[in-house]
């Protein structure tokens, strides 16, 4: 038995050249494009009442808006009425639990029909996720046309959502900030459309001291709650924080597409409380981490530690919210490629990778396991390098 362990750590151990980690991206982004394609075809000839994902009801809520009814996005039972009016699954149920900020984006286009304010909502977003991703590394364009396919992208494709506006806006800030972190700082704010994906922002930017970033973000944040009550009267924040509470309580969320740790410790049967206290557990671990890391300032490990460990630390959470995951594991795969991959490095990446396609064919099989791969490339990003530990123990045996 022991003599195994020790042949699968040399395994584990062993590196993958550059040339074999080029082929084995090139498959992956192959058959990543094919499941993009079908979920294309899924997206846009589905039935009608799941045609365009969760769209159809971010559609209902920009029609609403646009006809002057605002404050109806945050009264849930009179939405979904709307809603099964407009044609959508009456067994269902999509409460709007966006802040009104969100409304500014949303309602032009409810003056628009259903299929052209899909196009106009999802192809600038992902316009912007990809530039995000490939500003300053044109070179390396395969990569980014492998990763811009990734499952995370069909998935938020499939779902109609706004994976790749909140991607954008986190890889964008974090790439900004060493260069220009007033503008990384507007991003951020802007990213406040879903706060939860924020939550280890504040803790890297005052870590680390950037205080025209924490200004710039605070203000375009409050500029957002400006102009959204200039627009649709302050009236909707109060009716927000009210739907937002109702919404925690009366709608429970759809755990099996959850990457979180309260949601797959619900999944494993623990009880609310307990699953509660793991989160919590798990989010202040994180959070120290991260201020631990970024107290050297915003290297790319360091941003890239935000991004996962967001969904460490985040209780709420979607595979639709993971397209920044994919572009935080393209760039640390870019980083180590030149050196070599290990196999476990590269299982670990594969793993999270493919998380946000396997999550529900996980839970079927009884084995919520989300969170591992995430825990393992947090650990990868955080902790001292293994080879640098070899090192140092193969110095000190040459060296007694």
């Amino acid at each position: 038995m022991q003599e195994m362990a020790v042949n699968m750590r040399r395994g584990l151990d062993r590196r993958l050249t550059p040339q074999t980690v080029d082929k084995i991206v090139a498959v992956l982004g192959a058959l990543f494009a094919a499941y993009a394609a079908l979920a294309w075809q899924y997206t846009l000839q589905g039935r009608q009442a799941y045609q365009f994902g969760d769209f159809y009801a971010l559609w209902t809520s920009a029609v609403v808006t646009h006809g002057g009814e605002a404050a109806l996005n945050f009264d849930a039972d009179a939405l979904h009425l709307r809603q099964v009016a407009m044609g959508m699954n009456p067994h269902g149920y999509n409460p709007f639990p966006y802040p009104p900020t969100l409304l500014l984006l949303l309602g032009p286009l409810g003056a628009l029909s259903l299929s052209a304010a899909f196009y106009v909502f999802m192809i600038p977003q992902f316009v912007a996720y990809v530039a995000a991703m490939g500003a300053g590394r044109w070179r390396q364009w395969p990569w980014t046309l492998a990763a811009a396919v990734a499952p995370a992208s069909a998935i938020t494709l499939i779902s109609g959502q706004t994976g790749f506006l909140s991607g954008a806006l986190m890889v964008g800030g974090l790439r900004l900030l060493p260069t220009k972190p007033a503008l990384a700082g507007v991003l951020f704010g802007l990213l406040t459309f879903k706060p939860q994906l924020g939550v280890l922002v504040p803790v890297a930017l005052v870590a680390m001291g950037a205080w025209r970033a924490i200004a710039a973000a605070v203000a375009t944040a409050l500029a957002g709650v400006l102009v959204s009550s200039l627009v649709y009267g302050f009236a909707l924040w109060p009716l927000w924080a009210h739907a937002l509470v109702e919404y925690a309580h009366r709608f429970p969320p759809v755990i099996d597409y959850m990457p979180t740790i309260e949601a797959n410790s619900a999944m494993l049967g623990a009880p609310p409380a307990l699953a509660l206290t793991l989160q919590i557990v798990v989010s202040l671990a994180v959070c120290t981490a991260v201020w631990r890391l970024w107290r050297g300032g915003p290297t790319p490990r360091a941003a890239a530690a935000v991004i996962v460990g967001t969904f460490l630390a985040t209780p709420h959470a979607f595979n639709y919210d993971m397209p920044m995951l994919t572009a935080a594991l393209t760039f640390y795969l870019l980083a180590r490629r030149e050196r070599g991959v290990d196999v476990g490095e590269a299982l670990a990446l594969a793993l999270a990778f493919l998380m946000p396609f396997l999550m529900k064919e996980l839970k079927g099989a009884g084995m919520p396991m989300s969170f591992a791969p995430l825990g393992m490339m947090f650990a990868l990003l955080v902790w001292p390098r293994a080879e640098a530990v070899g090192l140092a123990q193969a110095s000190a045996s040459k060296n007694p």
